[in-house]
C-alpha cells in the first residue's frame, strides 16, 4: 500500500541535471553542502499545486521524481526534502528522515505542530542537518549536528542547542544579531509513512497557511526571490525591492522568469 513512499529514485542523472550538478560526487560534507545549495537554487519552494491547481500532494518517490526532475516544478517541505533524500540515498549517503516543527516569535514562544520535514545525513561518526524545503532563511548547506558551536554558511550564523529527551533546536542569527529559534526536532528517524498525515493536513485543511497563501521562494548566489500572495520580493546584488502583484498574468510571468515555473502553458 505504501511501497512507492519507500521506492528508490528512478534515475539520479536527470535529478542531478535538474539541480545543475556537474561535479564528481563524494560522500563528504563538502559534496553534501554543495548538493543542498544547488537544490535550493534550482528547485523552488512553492505551493501552486495546492493553491492554484487544486492537486493532491503525493509523497511517492516516482511522483516526486516526475514532478521535480522531469516536469521541473518545485514543491514544499514534505516534497522537496523527500526528493532530496531520495537523491542522496541514490548517491550513497545514509539519510534519516526527520519530522520537525517550526518556531514562531522572536524567542520561539510559539512552537507550531510538527508539520515540517528535514533530513539528517550520517557521514562517518558525524550527523549533518540539511533542509531544502523551508521556504525562507534555510541554511545554504549542511550543518554539523553539534551543540553550541557557531557555524557560518554563506554569511549567516547558526547554532544547535540540545534539549531534554533527545531534542534539538536550530537557531539562526538575525540581521539584529539575535539568535532566534527556527526549527525543533528529535534525533529519531521517522518513517516515510509518518509524513502522510501532516502532509494531508498541511495541504488540505482550510486553516493551513498553505491552502490560503500562494508562496514561492528560490535562492540565488547573491540573494533570493519570493512570492507571498500579492507581494513579490527580490533581494539580489545589493538591491532589495518589493512590488505588488496586481494580475494573474503578472504573477505567472514572475513565476516563469524567476522561479522557472510555467502554469499558463
Amino acid at each position: 500500500m505504501y511501497e512507492e513512499l519507500y521506492a528508490p529514485l528512478p534515475d539520479s542523472g536527470p535529478y542531478l541535471e535538474r539541480i545543475n550538478w556537474r561535479e564528481p560526487v563524494s560522500l563528504t560534507r563538502e559534496t553534501l553542502s554543495g548538493l543542498a545549495f544547488a537544490h535550493q537554487k534550482a528547485v523552488p519552494f512553492e505551493n501552486y499545486d495546492i493553491c492554484e491547481l487544486g492537486r493532491p500532494i503525493s509523497l511517492e518517490i516516482p511522483h516526486l521524481y516526475e514532478k521535480i526532475a522531469v516536469n521541473r516544478r518545485g514543491g514544499y517541505c514534505f516534497e522537496l526534502n523527500a526528493g532530496f533524500a531520495a537523491l542522496l540515498s541514490a548517491l550513497g549517503f545514509e539519510v534519516w528522515p526527520i519530522l520537525a516543527r517550526i518556531y514562531r516569535g522572536p524567542m520561539g514562544e510559539q512552537p507550531m505542530p510538527p508539520m515540517h520535514r528535514v533530513n539528517l545525513i550520517c557521514i562517518g561518526d558525524e550527523k549533518y542537518f540539511t533542509d531544502v524545503g523551508f521556504g525562507g532563511p534555510m541554511p545554504a548547506g549542511a550543518l554539523l549536528l553539534k551543540e553550541e558551536i557557531l557555524q557560518e554558511v554563506w554569511g549567516v550564523t547558526y547554532r544547535f542547542e540540545r534539549r531534554p529527551h533527545h531534542r534539538w533546536t536550530l537557531f539562526r542569527e538575525t540581521s539584529e544579531k539575535v539568535m532566534e529559534p527556527m526549527i525543533g526536532f528529535t534525533e529519531v528517524p521517522s518513517e516515510p509513512v509518518d509524513f502522510l498525515t501532516p502532509n494531508y493536513h498541511t495541504s488540505t485543511h482550510p486553516d493551513s497557511l498553505f491552502t490560503r497563501t500562494r508562496m514561492a521562494n528560490i535562492r540565488f548566489d547573491d540573494g533570493f526571490a519570493s512570492i507571498n500572495t500579492e507581494k513579490f520580493h527580490l533581494a539580489r546584488g545589493g538591491n532589495d525591492e518589493t512590488v505588488e502583484i496586481k494580475t494573474k498574468e503578472q504573477e505567472f510571468n514572475l513565476l516563469k522568469e524567476y522561479f522557472g515555473i510555467s502554469l499558463s502553458e
